[in-house]
C-alpha cells in the first residue's frame, strides 16, 4: 500500500535526522493521523507539521505533505553532513 511505504521512509529519515541531532517528532496512530512528522529548526524554534492521512479522499494532500517533508529531512540531513 501507497500510505504504508509513504510512513515507512519518513520514519527511516525521522531515524536518521534524529541520530544526526535534529530535532524531529514522529508519531504513527491507529486513528486519526495515520503519520505526523514534526520538524523543529533552531534557532528560530520554527516548528513545521506535515500530515499524512488515512482517508482516501485525503491521498492527494498526503502525497503532498509526504513529499514535503520527504525533501525538508533530506535537505535538513545534508545541511547537516548525515
Amino acid at each position: 500500500m501507497i500510505l504504508e511505504k509513504m510512513i515507512d521512509e519518513l520514519y527511516e529519515l525521522s531515524k536518521k535526522a534524529i541520530a544526526s541531532g535534529i530535532h524531529i517528532s514522529f508519531e504513527i496512530g491507529l486513528a486519526g493521523y495515520p503519520c505526523q512528522v514534526w520538524v523543529e529548526e533552531p534557532p528560530e524554534s520554527k516548528m513545521t507539521t506535515y500530515d499524512i492521512y488515512r482517508e482516501e479522499v485525503m491521498m492527494k494532500e498526503s502525497v503532498k505533505n509526504y513529499e514535503a517533508a520527504r525533501e525538508h529531512l533530506t535537505r535538513l540531513l545534508k545541511e547537516n553532513g548525515s
